[in-house]
């Protein structure tokens, strides 16, 4: 679903994500960010309107990310690198090391003048003609990472929110699955790695010495 009334959709993310860090429940959040000031409210408007078609670009996500990988495939599970990304698209994402491909499907992207937000939840493979149904990623369907680009007066900002994230340990095929579900979640929270990757990411994302087309 594509909505044009966004105004505060990151704030509230922002919010969520601070209530359940402060939360007793199992569930956890994680945010990373990263700001970019322009000169000019004309280069500011022109850096936005770049980067957002950037956000939708799946296959450039590759060269902001210093560790994963990202490939875009359409509803039917057809590997489209050079497609622009909309909701029910799949990302198949490789984590080197991580013993498999962690699969998310985009769920909701939501559009405003100022705020973008891109949302992907954790799926199953769609190239598994056998199992359409099993969360084929670390965490569990509940969970969500919101891309989110906010133009703010001559500021740039973007974020990785991540909501509800909860280790995957009942919709896997066996045993040695589960391991590496909790490996991975758990390896990545302990260490910081994942919110190391992720703001990395945005900072790659925003930090760009010429914005281009």
């Amino acid at each position: 679903m594509m909505s044009e009334t966004t105004n505060g959709k990151i704030q509230n993310l922002l919010e969520q994500a601070a209530r359940q860090n402060n939360s007793p429940t199992a569930e956890d959040s994680s945010v990373a960010q990263a700001t970019r000031v322009f000169p000019t409210e004309t280069e500011t408007e022109k850096a936005f309107s770049i980067l957002r078609k950037r956000l939708f670009r799946i296959k450039r996500w590759n060269l902001e990310s210093e560790i994963s990988s990202f490939h875009l495939f359409d509803e039917n599970g057809k590997s489209q690198p050079e497609k622009t990304a909309v909701v029910g698209d799949f990302i198949k994402i490789g984590l080197p090391g991580s013993g498999k491909d962690d699969w998310v499907r985009i769920v909701e992207i939501q559009d405003s003048a100022d705020e973008t937000v891109l949302t992907i939840q954790p799926s199953p493979d769609p190239t598994d003609k056998e199992n359409k149904k099993t969360t084929s990623h670390f965490f569990t369907a509940e969970s969500t990472n919101n891309f989110c680009l906010q133009k703010n007066d001559l500021k740039i900002s973007f974020y990785v929110i991540g909501l509800n994230e909860k280790t995957n340990t009942e919709e896997t095929s066996g045993v040695l699955e589960t391991v590496r579900n909790v490996a991975a979640a758990n390896l990545g929270s302990i260490l910081g790695i994942q919110k190391a990757q992720w703001e990395t990411f945005c900072e790659n994302f925003i930090e760009i010495e010429q914005i281009k087309n």
